[in-house]
C-alpha cells in the first residue's frame, strides 16, 4: 500500500518509501493511478532514475508523447529537456500543458536534474476544486460552453474544448481554460468572452486551490493534466535549472454533453 502524505487540503500528495528505478507490480501501478486521480499531483522524493528508467516508469501509465516544438535534448525523443543554461523557458505563467492539441496530454512526469540554490519552486492548482467552489449561477452559465485553444508555437494549431471538463476516470468536473492557450469562448461576444475568461483565470488559481513544491535534486512530480494547472516561480536569477519531462498521450476532452456543431456565426476551427 502506498505511503501517501497529502500536501494541501485540495491538491497533491507525497509518496514516501517507493523507488521508481525498479519495475513496479501491477497492484502498485494501479494504486499510483488511483492516487493521481484523487490528488491531481504526486511527488516521489529524491529518486535516482536513469533516462531509461524514467521512460519505463512513464510507460506504466500510458504512451509517451514527443513535444510538438522540439524532440528530446537528451538522446531520447520521449524526454523533453528544459535547461535554463540553454535558454529553455521557465513556464512562469499558469497553464495546462498543450491544450491547443485536439487530444491534450493525460499527464506529465517530471524528474528534477539541477536545482537552483534558491527559488524555482513549482505550483499546481486543482481545477476540480476550483470548479466545485464556483457559485451555482456561474456553473449554470458555463454549462456546455466551449473555448478555442491556440498554440503559441503555431497559430494554425487551434482546437475547441469544453470550458468544463468531465474527468474520464473520476467523473468529476473541472475548469479547462488557461491563460496561455485559451483564446475565446465560442458563440459569445468578444468583450463578454474576455470578461468571463479573466474571471475564470483568476478564480482557478486562488491560493486555496494551490500547492507549492520546493524542489530537491531527483524529485519526481507526476501530475494529472486533465484536472490541474501549474507554473514555475522564475525567482532564481541566472542560476541553472534543468528538468527532464515525459508527457503522456491523452484523449479529446469531454464536457457535460458532446460539442456537436460550432455555435452559429463562428468559423470552423
Amino acid at each position: 500500500m502506498l505511503d501517501l502524505h497529502p500536501l494541501s487540503p485540495e491538491i497533491g500528495a507525497e509518496v514516501r518509501g517507493l523507488s521508481l528505478s525498479a519495475p513496479l507490480g501491477r497492484k502498485t501501478v494501479q494504486e499510483i493511478r488511483s492516487a493521481l486521480v484523487k490528488y491531481g499531483l504526486l511527488i516521489f522524493p529524491e529518486q535516482a532514475l536513469s533516462e531509461e528508467q524514467h521512460i519505463a516508469f512513464a510507460r506504466e501509465f500510458g504512451t509517451p508523447e514527443v513535444h510538438p516544438t522540439r524532440e528530446g535534448g537528451s538522446g531520447h525523443p520521449e524526454i523533453f529537456v528544459i535547461d535554463t543554461a540553454d535558454g529553455g523557458p521557465t513556464a512562469e505563467w499558469w497553464h495546462t500543458d498543450m491544450t491547443a492539441l485536439p487530444a491534450p496530454p493525460m499527464g506529465s512526469i517530471l524528474h528534477m536534474q539541477v536545482v537552483p540554490d534558491r527559488g524555482g519552486d513549482t505550483e499546481w492548482a486543482s481545477q476540480t476544486a476550483a470548479y466545485a467552489a464556483l457559485p451555482s449561477e456561474i456553473k449554470t452559465r458555463l454549462t456546455d460552453l466551449h473555448a478555442e485553444h491556440q498554440a503559441w508555437w503555431d497559430a494554425d494549431t487551434r482546437n475547441p474544448h469544453p470550458v468544463v471538463r468531465v474527468h474520464p476516470e473520476s467523473g468529476l468536473k473541472s475548469l479547462f481554460v488557461n491563460g496561455i492557450f485559451t483564446q475565446r469562448i465560442l458563440g459569445m461576444p468578444e468583450a463578454e468572452s474576455q470578461e468571463l475568461l479573466e474571471f475564470l483565470y483568476a478564480h482557478a488559481v486562488e491560493p486555496r486551490f494551490v500547492v507549492r513544491h520546493p524542489w530537491r535534486k531527483g524529485d519526481v512530480a507526476f501530475w494529472d493534466n486533465r484536472s490541474t494547472q501549474h507554473r514555475v516561480h522564475n525567482d532564481f536569477g541566472e542560476a541553472r535549472r534543468r528538468i527532464h519531462r515525459v508527457t503522456l498521450m491523452g484523449e479529446a476532452p469531454m464536457g457535460e454533453s458532446p460539442m456537436g456543431e460550432p455555435p452559429m456565426g463562428e468559423p470552423p476551427v
